[in-house]
């Protein structure tokens, strides 16, 4: 099997706890973290505070750290997810790839949103040690209203 491309998110949680997500205009049009495809060269950090400026039009501030990273065999590929407590700009989704943004408590994220994105989110936010697992094709679901 082929290696396949790397992706990288971040999680801006803001002050009162609650965490920045962003729906996708592609797709099932589903709740996500910021983040994207790593660019061949380009490392998960960088590519992961690209894709939120590209997504959301901010940067972050502060210190960003890794909170997890999940092998997805049935890609064979990496996601890399980071967390950060402060951002720096004014939120603009880019109305391509993303058409909403909000902040939420993990106890009332909206829907649709996949289980791996609910897991994600639940590491880098209860977590204060980064996260290593395996993504399993059986637990993957669209969490819908």
């Amino acid at each position: 099997m082929d290696k396949g491309i790397d992706a990288s998110g971040i999680v801006i949680i803001d002050e009162q706890n609650r965490v920045l997500l962003v729906r996708q205009t592609y797709g099932k049009e589903k709740w996500s973290i910021p983040g994207g495809m790593v660019d061949e060269g380009e490392s998960a950090w960088v590519a992961a505070v690209r894709e939120l400026k590209e997504e959301a039009g901010i940067s972050v501030s502060g210190d960003m750290e890794l909170s997890g990273l999940y092998f997805q065999p049935h890609k064979n590929r990496y996601i890399y997810t980071f967390k950060a407590r402060g951002y720096e700009g004014v939120i603009q989704v880019d109305n391509d790839e993303v058409d909403q943004y909000g902040f939420f408590p993990l106890d009332a994220l909206p829907r649709p949103i996949s289980s791996f994105t609910v897991q994600r989110l639940t590491d880098a936010v209860r977590e204060s040690k980064t996260i290593f697992k395996d993504e399993s094709l059986n637990d993957y679901h669209i969490l819908s209203s």
